[in-house]
């Protein structure tokens, strides 16, 4: 039973009961730190607002009511006129303004009272009762004064009430702020302490709880790395053998459902791989035998013939320039096919190919043969498998031109597409029936073997085996043809891969 429920635990369950393991106590761990550190900030916050708020007060309040209430006492301003808020005295850019009385009472009051968060029954609270009693006392001091400055004969009691109710409540108002201000930096301290003790007690239980995640973890990590690895080699050493050509080798099956899938696809695999080697050997042998054919195909020795006639009935007829302009392109046309023995070269080189090849067929066939070659600048540069087009060319030349009356043109095109390259050769020949059209595609795509099927299709299905086998998926040819009209070829080439620039 207990080898069953092993089975049953995967890979998957395994790493996650260790992740459960690890990652719970942890994450309590950080929770409860941040917890820590989020009161702690909170109520250190909470007293440098308090703070903040009383020292303005501490600054300004006393200073402006005095002053505002000591030119209402000597009689320099109208009283009655601080009902529409701040006077300001002068009109300079020195003017001075003197505070409404009612106005900072109340925004006093207010920051006090309402704003200043504060515990009952604290020391900060009493002296914070203590500054909300003066406010109530000098705002019955301040109405008073502000009544006697309309009457006159009031000076003596106004002088009275500043001296001794306004400066003494603002003073002792002053007083209050300060011991509130040394309650709170007191407060601020004891919180600072307990902080400080609270932190020593996690850290012992936090290391503690470490040590006992850090042993239990390393235990079952010990316990999941020897199910993964232990299998594994197995498997390495299994698939060495098997690279070494020991074809006999099998994979063993372990307590994982991971391994044991990997384990039946490796033997499946090497039941398959004598199947794939012997498929592989004979397509090497299809591709050598393709590739002869093709070069036969390619250095036709009727072309090299008539081409060689013609240079020495032109050299008879005292034609030396032609002479040298077809023995040039004939060069031309051999240094493209062999190419220092790479596969793949560029586009401009594989249009001078394929010009040079026109050129002297335009000499051969002068009265029937007019072709253009149309290849944008932009992708001259980029590398193709060699030799694509001359095949395509040549059937159209032999098969669709030659046989129509009164000649006709071919007509080559190469241009930038979405992720590669198209390339187009169309021809105005004698075309094909939808028979033979059907035909031709069924032997493009390579559904039976036409290595030995007569010359007539034989370069272009050529062309497209070698598409597919230098390209796969990244390339396709394409043929439409009526009869009587002409014959359109297209190849579309995807982007070269990395693997593919080792033959440049």
């Amino acid at each position: 039973m207990k080898k069953i429920r092993s089975r049953r635990l995967t890979l998957k369950m395994r790493l996650s009961l260790l992740l459960f393991v690890i990652a719970i106590p942890l994450t309590g761990m950080v929770l409860e730190i941040l917890k820590m550190i989020g009161d702690y900030s909170d109520s250190y916050n909470g007293i440098m607002s308090n703070l903040k708020i009383a020292n303005e007060y501490n600054i300004t309040f006393k200073e402006d009511m005095e002053y505002s209430m000591y030119r209402v006492m000597i009689g320099l301003i109208d009283a009655s006129e601080f009902e529409n808020g701040d006077i300001l005295e002068g009109s300079t850019e020195y003017a001075t303004v003197l505070k409404n009385p009612n106005n900072m009472i109340n925004s006093a009051r207010y920051a006090f009272g309402s704003t200043i968060e504060r515990i009952p029954g604290t020391d900060s609270d009493i002296k914070i009762r203590g500054i909300l009693s003066c406010l109530d006392t000098l705002e019955t001091a301040v109405n008073r004064m502000i009544e006697n400055s309309a009457r006159p004969g009031t000076y003596d009691e106004n002088v009275s009430i500043w001296e001794n109710d306004i400066k003494g409540l603002c003073s002792m108002m002053q007083e209050y702020i300060t011991q509130y201000t040394y309650y709170e930096l007191a407060h601020m301290e004891e919180l600072q302490k307990q902080m400080d003790s609270q932190v020593r007690k996690n850290i012992e239980l936090f290391v503690a709880l470490l040590i006992g995640i850090l042993i239990l973890g390393f235990g079952l990590s010990t316990t999941i790395t020897k199910s993964v690895t232990i299998p594994i080699n197995s498997l390495q050493k299994t698939a060495e053998r098997l690279g070494h050509g020991d074809l006999e080798a099998r994979a063993e099956m372990y307590s994982l459902e991971e391994i044991n899938v990997l384990a039946r696809t490796f033997n499946q695999m090497s039941n398959e791989i004598a199947e794939l080697m012997e498929k592989t050997r004979q397509e090497q042998k299809n591709l050598r035998e393709a590739e002869l054919k093709l070069l036969q195909a390619q250095i036709n020795p009727h072309f090299l013939y008539n081409t060689l006639d013609s240079i020495v009935w032109m050299a008879e007829g005292g034609n030396s320039r032609q002479v040298v302009e077809m023995t040039t392109d004939l060069s031309d046309f051999f240094r493209t096919v062999l190419s220092g023995g790479n596969d793949y070269i560029t586009i401009a080189e594989e249009e001078c190919h394929i010009r040079s090849y026109l050129k002297i067929q335009k000499i051969r066939y002068e009265d029937i043969l007019d072709y253009t070659i149309d290849i944008e600048p932009a992708i001259e540069n980029q590398f193709i498998l060699k030799m694509i087009l001359q095949p395509i060319v040549e059937n159209a030349l032999y098969h669709g031109i030659k046989n129509k009356r009164g000649g006709g043109k071919i007509s080559i095109q190469g241009y930038a597409v979405d992720n590669g390259i198209l390339l187009k050769v169309e021809d105005n020949g004698t075309g094909m029936t939808d028979e033979a059209l059907a035909e031709l595609r069924k032997k493009l795509q390579g559904q039976e073997n036409h290595l030995n099927s007569g010359k007539n299709s034989f370069g272009m299905y050529n062309v497209a085996q070698r598409l597919r086998m230098y390209y796969g998926s990244r390339a396709d040819i394409t043929i439409t043809s009526s009869k009587g009209i002409g014959t359109c070829v297209s190849i579309r080439l995807g982007q070269l891969e990395d693997t593919d620039y080792k033959n440049l």
